[in-house]
């Protein structure tokens, strides 16, 4: 009885360990101060995406305060395996299929009334980007579920990074409602700055 107690115990431990080593940051280390979270590609609330990989978020202070300068402001990181080359349109069914899933189910969890009909992507290539690096600006009409539900304009900008050696391709978001000339922006292009310097990807 000791004996299975004890194996007991320790298959708890390691299953916690194991948990925890998942939740840590591999891809997106900053900003440190912000929330973070780590998920499996396909995510449960958007099981129509085709993809298989991982996704990790940092979200600002803000992010779920609807009076806030930095809400529904946070950057994420989508890792995508057995894939090498991605395109605008690839983004755009992607961002659809996610905040769709997302908000159609937050909203569910929190009974707030909303059309996901009327969510809608935009995906434009960024044309003044350097010259070694693929951008894309997009703007996404959804809903702030995680506040009143109201209509958010979210705006963003996506780097596509892909690693052919590894067979995986990565999306790095920055997004916030706040119009791009807003200094907030400026901190979210230094995290970006940040990030693209290491060699996570």
């Amino acid at each position: 009885m000791k004996s299975l107690l004890a194996s007991f115990i320790l298959c708890v431990a390691f299953l916690s360990s194991t948990k925890g080593q998942e939740n840590k940051p591999q891809l997106l280390r900053e900003p440190a101060t912000w929330q973070f979270e780590r998920f499996a590609l396909p995510p449960v609330f958007a099981p129509t995406i085709l993809y298989k990989g991982v996704e990790e978020l940092r979200f600002a202070p803000g992010m779920f305060k609807k009076d806030s300068l930095d809400y529904f402001t946070y950057v994420f990181v989508a890792q995508i395996d057995n894939v090498i080359a991605i395109s605008p349109a690839d983004i755009r069914n992607y961002l659809l299929s996610y905040y769709r899933g997302l908000c159609s189910a937050t909203a569910k969890d929190r009974k707030l009334s909303i059309d996901t009909a009327q969510i809608n992507a935009v995906v434009i290539k960024n044309e003044d980007a350097p010259a070694k690096e693929t951008v894309y600006n997009a703007t996404v009409n959804l809903f702030g579920v995680f506040a009143d539900g109201a209509p958010v304009k979210l705006n963003m900008e996506i780097n596509v990074i892909g690693n052919a050696p590894a067979r995986r391709t990565y999306l790095f978001f920055i997004a916030s409602p706040r119009d791009k000339k807003e200094p907030l922006w400026n901190e979210l292009y230094a995290i970006r700055k940040k990030v693209n310097n290491r060699d996570s990807f």
